[in-house]
């Protein structure tokens, strides 16, 4: 299973889970040329597209591509949304995430991928997990690199997760099924792409940690134990 950063951060947010016959996309908020281009323009493998909430770095193009015959599962439009969907050979859970709008967490499984979180655009998270392969999670900023004088200061604060609030997170639901962790939705002028890498590889030893910055590409199938 691939996953491919289209793009992460306030500029646009869009992943895709790929295992070459199948793909499930993570958030429409960079243009849908943009994703046609990294599948290859084999659009017929994608099975259905999640968004986690409605800003519009997350879900700009949702009609764009709904137009293109793809499902958009938006279960922030509804009061009472489906707590399970699949998609495909995916499955998907949702749970509820703090946001300054109705904003949704993915627990996503597939027999390639194993069992991964995609968690974005949230103060903290009030659940623990458990066997999760991998995390594709949001750091943030750093509480030193934001000014509280700030006009978007609490917006920053209180929608956010900041890299101790990352660190602490993973620090508990980190275990041994665990084999990557992404770092994701960072903050330009408040993040340190590689200072927050390193802190992470630091404190969880024997997980590849990555950055999710626009291009990357990498593997994240499950890896069997022996």
């Amino acid at each position: 299973m691939l996953l491919r950063v289209i793009g992460s951060g306030s500029t646009g947010n869009c992943y895709i889970l790929d295992n070459g016959n199948e793909a499930l996309l993570l958030d429409l908020g960079c243009k849908p040329d943009e994703v046609k281009k990294a599948l290859d323009f084999n659009i017929s493998k994608v099975v259905g597209a999640v968004v986690s909430h409605g800003h519009t770095d997350h879900a700009k193009y949702i009609k764009g591509f709904e137009k293109m015959g793809i499902e958009v599962f938006c279960p922030w439009k509804s009061d009472k949304p489906k707590r399970k969907k699949y998609l495909g050979n995916f499955t998907i859970k949702i749970f509820d995430l703090v946001h300054s709008v109705t904003n949704y967490g993915f627990l996503i499984e597939h027999n390639d991928l194993g069992r991964m979180l995609y968690i974005t655009d949230t103060e903290y998270v009030k659940y623990r997990f458990h066997n999760i392969n991998t995390f594709l999670i949001e750091a943030n900023y750093k509480d030193d690199y934001v000014e509280h004088t700030e006009g978007n200061y609490e917006h920053v604060m209180r929608g956010h997760m900041n890299i101790e609030t990352t660190s602490a997170f993973l620090n508990v639901n980190r275990d041994i099924s665990t084999k990557y962790i992404i770092l994701c939705h960072l903050s330009a002028t408040h993040g340190n792409a590689t200072e927050f890498k390193q802190r992470i590889k630091d404190e969880q030893a024997g997980c590849i940690v990555e950055v999710a910055e626009k291009g990357l590409s990498m593997d994240i199938s499950k890896i069997p134990f022996m």
